[in-house]
């Protein structure tokens, strides 16, 4: 993680190199107020003397220096990363993604860039092998794998997960055509052609396209066994799976919600839970660590013992 540290200012750097980096999930900067740090899924204040949950004794970060964090993780070349920075993101060296908010510039309709920045989301990717391990055993039956879907709020392991299970597939099961579809560089972390985070020796990785054209394209050139998708959304999203599945494709995919009833209660994926998509579904939260499974369900949202 020497990157991370290069790139923050040095009313930071020290204090939060002394914090314990693997249990580090992201660091929040905004200008003129509190430096925020997220450990283990809860968040604190960084202080000089490590981190407290008083604000009063918080570093607090200032425009300059925030718009220096900016520049430093773009290699001061925002334009090179513009492709990224209109989509509220940047993706560096070690697979770290910061999220970027400010003025968004709109030309036409179309969003061209973001300027005058206000704060950055840096979130630091983990690769937690075997954290899948209490759900395989639920997701495969007889060497083949099932359609699942894991459901979570943000920041409560998923994307971690799927990275595992991306590894698993791959390594442990070896099958052999495992195709990432990485919207937005979160799952193989992939930078400059390489993959930052391990998915496995044989995963392809498709990243920076959209998950319709992952999918099309994905499908038609790398004729893969199964596909690993991060955070469904709408209604493409969840059409391009159905059109996966019913071609015989396994896919692994998460969602943002807090549990199968949530779920339901949205029209678009009520459908997809009623036409049986999905073998398994898994529920996380972050109680005590990121990653922890509540339960895992079949088809007809029935509790499978865990």
């Amino acid at each position: 993680m020497t990157i991370l540290y290069d790139i923050l200012p040095e009313s930071i750097k020290e204090h939060f190199a002394a914090l314990p980096i693997g249990k580090v999930y992201e660091l929040r900067l905004r200008s003129g107020c509190p430096c925020v740090v997220s450990i283990s899924g809860r968040s604190f204040f960084l202080t000089r003397g490590g981190v407290t949950q008083a604000v009063s004794d918080a570093i607090v970060v200032s425009k300059t220096e925030l718009e220096t964090v900016l520049h430093k993780a773009a290699d001061y070349s925002l334009y090179a990363v513009n492709d990224q920075l209109r989509q509220a993101f940047i993706t560096i060296r070690g697979g770290i993604r910061i999220g970027v908010c400010g003025e968004v510039v709109l030309e036409n309709g179309k969003v061209t860039t973001i300027k005058n920045v206000q704060s950055l989301n840096i979130r630091v990717p983990h690769q937690i092998r075997g954290c899948s391990y209490q759900i395989l055993p639920y997701v495969f039956s007889t060497n083949n794998a099932l359609n699942t879907l894991i459901i979570s709020p943000p920041g409560c392991g998923k994307t971690t997960m799927l990275r595992d299970i991306a590894w698993q597939l791959s390594d442990k099961y070896q099958m052999p055509n495992v195709l990432v579809v990485d919207e937005r560089g979160e799952i193989a972390a992939t930078y400059m052609g390489e993959n930052q985070l391990d998915v496995g020796a044989f995963s392809d990785v498709m990243t920076g396209c959209s998950k319709t054209y992952g999918f099309e394209n994905g499908i038609r050139s790398m004729k893969p066994d199964v596909i690993i998708v991060d955070e469904l959304g709408g209604t493409n999203d969840v059409e391009m799976v159905k059109q996966a599945v019913k071609s015989g494709v396994c896919v692994f995919a998460s969602v943002h919600a807090k549990s199968v009833d949530d779920l339901r209660s949205r029209p678009v994926f009520r459908d997809l839970v009623a036409d049986g998509v999905f073998d398994r579904y898994v529920v996380l939260t972050s109680r005590d660590t990121a990653g922890h499974v509540v339960c895992v369900y079949d088809r007809f949202l029935k509790p499978v013992v865990v």
